[in-house]
């Protein structure tokens, strides 16, 4: 299994080595070899885990005590956590996809702008499936080792956007 995930690695490393010049939204200053890794990882984590849903490939790009911030909020701090957070996503909308809108790269840190969109047809947390499609945008602010490898993750989306696209609405507080 290690084997097949470093020929994946040097793959995706060739891959993304060439000229793509013509790539909308993609902005790497300083590309070294770092960076090509950086952006393998970030292939990896996009393409496999989350577009394939298979959090396994989590092992070969991300340090052990991995931790994400949601909205601020510690989500998890370590690959099992996030395994088990992408997993609740994966539940609830099992034709999830993500798209990289812009990427920038630059000191062991990636900068994504991202549409994600799927259709909430299993339980999400503790609520039911909706049916419902919905498309969010959102930013995560990545952090990488000195050798390329992914430390940390904080990713901002609206949730109040996405519970509105659930079909879910605010109601005014009561004040008495």
């Amino acid at each position: 299994m290690k084997i097949l995930v470093l020929l994946l690695l040097v793959f995706l490393i060739c891959a993304f080595s060439c000229n793509r010049t013509g790539q909308r939204g993609t902005r790497v200053i300083g590309m070294g070899a770092k960076d090509s890794t950086i952006r393998a990882h970030l292939s990896v984590l996009v393409d496999s885990c989350w577009n394939n849903q298979d959090t396994t490939f989590l092992t070969g790009i991300s340090v052990e005590n991995f931790v994400r911030h949601l909205n601020g909020i510690q989500i998890a701090v370590s690959k099992r956590e996030m395994q088990a957070h992408m997993n609740v996503f994966f539940t609830a909308f099992p034709d999830l996809k993500i798209t990289l809108d812009t990427l920038t790269i630059n000191n062991n840190k990636a900068f994504l702008e991202w549409t994600s969109s799927g259709t909430n047809t299993g339980v999400y947390g503790e609520v039911g499936p909706t049916g419902k499609k919905v498309k969010m945008k959102g930013f995560s602010h990545l952090h990488f080792t000195d050798e390329g490898v992914l430390s940390r993750e904080d990713v901002y989306y609206n949730e109040l956007d996405l519970l509105q696209q659930l079909g879910y609405t605010l109601n005014p507080p009561i004040l008495e």
